[in-house]
């Protein structure tokens, strides 16, 4: 069968909390025969599966199905929230980032408890690695 944005992301996720498929079927009482075929498109998890993986990946089952590039909802609600007047596709980006990769948010959530003299080094040390990068 051909890849889906569900099977996708569920491999993504699965492998963003360093999760074997074992562990992930053991998590939502599957076996592991049914994540691999979730994962390779063979089989599409039904609703009661897509909700436990969306409260296992804290992410909407939107997202988790692929409905989530500039839904015009989101976009508007988005700015709504954080009195933007037009919409600020890199800020955008970063949520969608964010949503993706829960351990670098966790670790960014961190960084902001920080104070400012720690920020400004991780900030400054963080400029200097992206442009050597670039």
């Amino acid at each position: 069968m051909k890849e889906s944005p569900v099977s996708r992301n569920i491999k993504t996720f699965r492998d963003q909390n360093g999760w074997s498929q074992l562990q992930l079927a053991e998590e939502l009482n599957r076996s592991r025969a049914t994540i691999s075929k979730w994962e390779t498109g063979n089989e599409t998890p039904n609703m009661e599966a897509l909700i436990q993986l969306s409260n296992i990946f804290d992410v909407s089952i939107d997202y988790l199905v692929g409905n989530h590039h500039q839904q015009d909802a989101y976009v508007k609600e988005f700015n709504r929230l954080y009195q933007l007047q037009k919409t600020d596709d890199e800020l955008l980006e970063v949520v969608d980032y964010l949503k993706q990769n829960p351990k670098f948010k966790k670790s960014l959530h961190m960084y902001t408890k920080l104070n400012v003299k720690y920020q400004k080094t991780i900030e400054k040390n963080f400029r200097t690695l992206v442009e050597d990068l670039s």
